[in-house]
């Protein structure tokens, strides 16, 4: 029995209406989870119920945001006319973006119920966070597993051939290939991407990128081999964690927000080059204090920010730093050029995570 079909039928004994509402027909409501807003793969469930469905009506408005905050779950209500859509986040608050609403539901006991499906709908849709000592392990030298891409649903076989301290990879064929180019939008990309490695019965979170270099021994039409890292994973020249893989291996282990709220106020600076080279919207409104989050315009003018040199804080303290970075920015039209800024970051306390202030880097 599958975990999705152990989760279905849980619903159906908890959220099964009474006998006395056996013969009111609940509109479909349809529980989504994904690894971003943007994806298309997507894990469902659909149930019926009318406790829900009245639940949902019945929802209290609480304030209006100014955004709508990241999260993997979602609830789509047919209304016959419209699919009404809620973000939902963990403490089970539900944002409309049509209005930019956040609500409640009146009684605490029908989030924590959905909570424990959408608990069951992750576990399918996200993989297990595994540390590299144990993948080296499962997956050695010339084994074969299944690489999903958790953004586009495709899916395509790999072999790994070599790598110490992370799986140095190539695609089994030449169909294989060409699914894997498919998924980089036609285009070879160092651009990282969170994905799943299937294999012997376990779905392990990892991260890719798309660019063939060095040496390959398939007749799969792939000129070299790729690099594929897990949680705690180094780079093979300086043997240190590459943060932008590590964030993509989180997001596909359904933990990218716990693991950006964790990092060092450097850190942050570093995945807002992440998040502008990978035109990634969730991770930059994640890192950024609500009300000065990024634009998804100036997301997509920025094709590399790359940074060259980080210094001391001009200023630091519990609650508040100041570091200059130097990096290399190249925009569309423009030509790259080398910038120095001045970033900074602020807390709510010092157990909080550190968060950016909107900050022009161009």
């Amino acid at each position: 029995m599958t975990r999705l079909l152990v989760s279905v039928l849980l619903f159906m004994a908890i959220m099964m209406p009474h006998s006395a509402l056996a013969k009111e027909e609940a509109a479909p409501i349809m529980l989504v989870v994904k690894s971003s807003s943007d994806a298309v793969h997507q894990t469902e469930l659909e149930i019926r119920s009318s406790l829900v469905n009245r639940a949902l009506q019945n929802i209290k408005p609480i304030q209006k945001v100014q955004e709508i905050p990241f999260s993997t779950r979602a609830i789509l209500v047919d209304q016959g006319y419209r699919v009404q859509a809620f973000t939902i986040d963990e403490r089970g608050y539900l944002y409309d973006p049509s209005t930019m609403t956040k609500y409640q539901f009146e009684k605490e006991e029908i989030w924590e119920k959905l909570s424990t499906f959408f608990n069951g709908l992750e576990e399918e849709h996200f993989g297990e966070l595994m540390e590299w000592e144990e993948v080296d392990k499962l997956i050695p030298r010339y084994t074969s597993f299944t690489i999903l891409d958790l953004e586009t649903g495709l899916s395509f076989r790999g072999q790994r051939r070599a790598g110490a301290n992370h799986a140095d990879v190539q695609p089994l064929t030449l169909e294989d290939t060409k699914i894997m180019k498919e998924i980089y939008g036609g285009k070879w990309s160092w651009a990282r991407r969170a994905i799943l490695i299937q294999h012997d019965g376990r779905e392990i979170a990892a991260s890719m990128h798309g660019m063939p270099h060095g040496g390959g021994a398939l007749a799969n039409g792939f000129p070299g081999h790729f690099c594929i890292h897990f949680a705690g994973s180094v780079t093979h020249k300086t043997k240190n964690l590459d943060l932008s893989h590590q964030v993509m291996i989180h997001k596909a282990a359904g933990l990218v927000v716990p693991f950006v709220k964790q990092q060092t106020p450097e850190n942050i600076v570093h995945l807002l080059a992440t998040a502008y080279n990978h035109n990634d919207t969730d991770l930059a409104k994640l890192i950024h204090i609500p009300k000065t989050d990024i634009q998804t315009e100036e997301l997509k003018q920025i094709e590399i920010m790359r940074i060259t040199k980080e210094y001391t804080p001009s200023l630091d303290n519990l609650l508040y730093r100041e570091i200059p970075f130097t990096y290399r920015l190249s925009e569309r039209g423009k030509k790259e050029r080398e910038l120095t800024t001045t970033f900074r970051l602020q807390r709510e306390s010092p157990l909080s995570e550190w968060r950016m202030i909107r900050t022009a880097i161009n």
